[in-house]
């Protein structure tokens, strides 16, 4: 396929790109006829596209759903080397591990990115590790990081995510209105942190900060102390951890806006 280039960049890795940008969200397989009603590309050019990127690991056909594509286990590597090796991670690294040192604390950063937040420093705490946590979430109502940004999101920011059909809790799958989760968004603000009462698992609690990038006053993500419910009740774990928290989320906030 002949190159086409417009000013310093190249269309043809563009629209690449974007392909896999689709795989950033929450669900896991694409057909060819939905990437190319998703972005407006003919079905000839994504199917050169998503061969290309087969080739080269970065999709592969799924097993399970007949004529759709996954990605490819070439993201691993990338994924993980991002995690190592960022920049990013390594600015707020030290805080975190001090944190968790000192008071053996179950610590998880995420940053918002395409309407999810994506964890990307964990340090785990003995009494959590039989705990399934979070990766990626477009729900961000569930998690103690996600409630947090979004409490400070503003208006056109928020609505990407309240506008979502189906909103629920993980667990008590009674619906929550618009209404409900903008009254609790109200009280985070006013409270400056989040929490949760063993919504997205039982057993497991948490309170959330947000992080912000200093330069633009935007919010970027979230910092959240999660526990087992045999180690602290909710209250004496907001009591004893929620100031330790808002000030871990200046530190990185700080940390990354430099």
């Amino acid at each position: 396929m002949a190159e086409k280039n417009k000013g310093n960049t190249s269309e043809t890795l563009d629209k690449g790109l974007k392909i896999l940008n689709l795989y950033c969200g929450e669900k896991a397989t694409y057909s060819l006829s939905e990437i190319s009603r998703s972005l407006g590309i003919n079905k000839t050019s994504v199917f050169r596209f998503v061969n290309t990127l087969c080739e080269h690991g970065y999709l592969q056909k799924d097993t399970k759903a007949r004529g759709a594509y996954s990605l490819g286990i070439r993201t691993i590597p990338l994924a993980h080397s991002f995690l190592q090796k960022a920049d990013i991670v390594q600015s707020i690294k030290p805080y975190v591990d001090e944190v968790h040192k000192q008071y053996d604390l179950h610590v998880d950063v995420g940053l918002i990115q395409n309407n999810n937040i994506y964890l990307v420093y964990r340090r785990e705490s003995k009494d959590t590790l039989a705990f399934l946590h979070f990766t990626a979430a477009g729900d961000l109502h569930n998690l103690a990081t996600g409630k947090a940004a979004m409490a400070f999101m503003d208006e056109v920011q928020l609505a990407g995510f309240l506008d979502r059909p189906g909103l629920q809790p993980e667990h008590d799958r009674t619906s929550l209105n618009r209404e409900a989760i903008q009254q609790e968004l109200q009280e985070i603000r006013a409270r400056g942190y989040s929490f949760n009462r063993e919504t997205f698992l039982p057993g497991l609690i948490a309170i959330g900060a947000p992080i912000f990038n200093l330069h633009t006053a935007k919010v970027v993500g979230g910092v959240s102390f999660d526990s087992s419910t045999t180690r602290h009740t909710m209250d004496a774990f907001e009591k004893q951890y929620a100031s330790l928290l808002v000030e871990l989320a200046k530190k990185i906030s700080a940390a990354l806006s430099v």
